[in-house]
């Protein structure tokens, strides 16, 4: 794993951090420069002890120590640390880190082997490199809101959920990874540059290949699927709703049995995925009917007992006591400085790990500065930088 390497938090909000802490829990030791105003996290949204909960959440597996980049004497500090580094990953706007004396080129000179991931909003060329950015503007920017809501509305956003921003995460994580595998062949650093806007566009890939193939926008759908039918939300007799998904034609007639409409199966109109999204109007409204005789729990039950692939709409509270998501340990409590607080775990799981996988709480801003100083003044940079050749 990254056991040895260490890996500097230059970054701020989501994306940046939540990279880090997933190299964290694969092993590296990773320490956060946390800015004297601190992480805007830190003051957004519900509150945990007086901290936002999204800082809590986006900040485990690191070491914080507070570095003021704007003075000369932190920022000498600062090299000094990235000296004994192999990773630094920031996403701030373009520009930011020249300004500060900590871009690629600054910390090259003091650690060649160093390998430095930027990843801003839109690119570091073009007319928005150096416009803010954030998950919301990035779901307006690659189109994803446009196709997101209710059908014949505008489109809206995917709330709560930092899809954008943790798949730009999860995008550095893969090109450091890649990075450090070239390094150990060539003895080479190297700067990797992304950006959250070519991240929220491969979200969109296989509806702008929709849209090339078709020379139309895809619209608005509700939670239906354009492409599968039925693939959909339908409301059962106690209102509640389920998730019915034909994603493969072994099921249609699963499907059918289990719903008792066994004359549908072999309708003309319905044989195939195509004749079903051809005919999809008349087949919903056949299905919406059926469903809204029992509750959905009588569905639900039925249909895995059937085989037919569906669902519930869960909230937190569903997950929270999930028994499935508890046997499998997908989420961890730890004490925080905050009070207990909820992670959920690494999702990779390994048959032979060289070093446990583990999940640590988030720390209070500047909480291991004496022990980073103390590593600093009492081991030589060898031992520090553990990947030194």
């Amino acid at each position: 794993m990254l056991n040895g390497i260490r890996v500097l938090d230059v970054g701020g909000w989501g994306v940046g951090p939540v990279a880090c802490c997933l190299m964290g829990c694969l092993g590296a030791d990773v320490i956060r420069f946390e800015p004297p105003k601190l992480d805007g996290l830190y003051y957004v949204g519900t509150m945990q002890g007086g901290v936002g909960t999204a800082y809590i959440s986006g900040h485990f597996n690191e070491r914080n120590i507070i570095i003021d980049l704007k003075k000369d004497e932190d920022r000498q500090l600062g090299l000094k640390i990235a000296e004994t580094a192999d990773v630094i990953v920031e996403n701030h706007p373009a520009g930011t880190m020249e300004k500060l004396g900590f871009d690629y080129e600054s910390v090259k000179k003091v650690n060649p082997r160093i390998i430095y991931c930027a990843s801003s909003g839109y690119g570091t060329t073009g007319p928005l490199a150096h416009s803010p950015s954030n998950d919301p503007l990035m779901q307006l920017a690659s189109g994803f809101a446009g196709i997101t809501g209710a059908p014949g509305s505008l489109g809206e956003m995917f709330r709560f959920v930092a899809a954008v921003d943790y798949t730009t995460s999860l995008n550095i994580c893969q090109a450091v990874l890649l990075a450090l595998m070239a390094r150990e062949r060539t003895g080479e650093g190297q700067k990797i540059e992304m950006s959250q806007f070519e991240a929220a566009l491969s979200l969109q890939s296989t509806r702008i290949a929709e849209y090339f193939a078709t020379g139309k926008n895809p619209v608005p759908m509700g939670s239906a699927n354009p492409n599968i039918v039925p693939s959909q939300a339908f409301k059962a007799y106690d209102n509640k709703y389920i998730n019915i998904s034909v994603h493969r034609e072994e099921y249609w007639p699963k499907l059918c049995k289990a719903l008792n409409l066994t004359e549908i199966e072999n309708d003309p109109r319905f044989a195939t995925n195509a004749d079903r999204v051809a005919n999809r109007d008349a087949l919903i409204a056949i299905l919406e009917e059926k469903i809204a005789s029992e509750p959905a729990r009588w569905w639900i039950i039925l249909f895995r007992r059937s085989g037919v692939p569906c669902g519930t709409y869960n909230t937190i509270d569903d997950i929270y006591n999930d028994p499935h998501i508890r046997e499998n340990k997908m989420m961890v409590k730890l004490k925080a400085d905050w009070g207990p607080t909820l992670y959920t775990d690494f999702p990779l799981k390994f048959s032979n790990p060289p070093a446990p996988i583990k999940v640590t709480p988030t720390v209070k801003p500047d909480n291991n500065r004496r022990e980073i100083l103390a590593e600093l003044a009492g081991s030589p940079k060898k031992k520090l930088n553990r990947k030194s050749k």
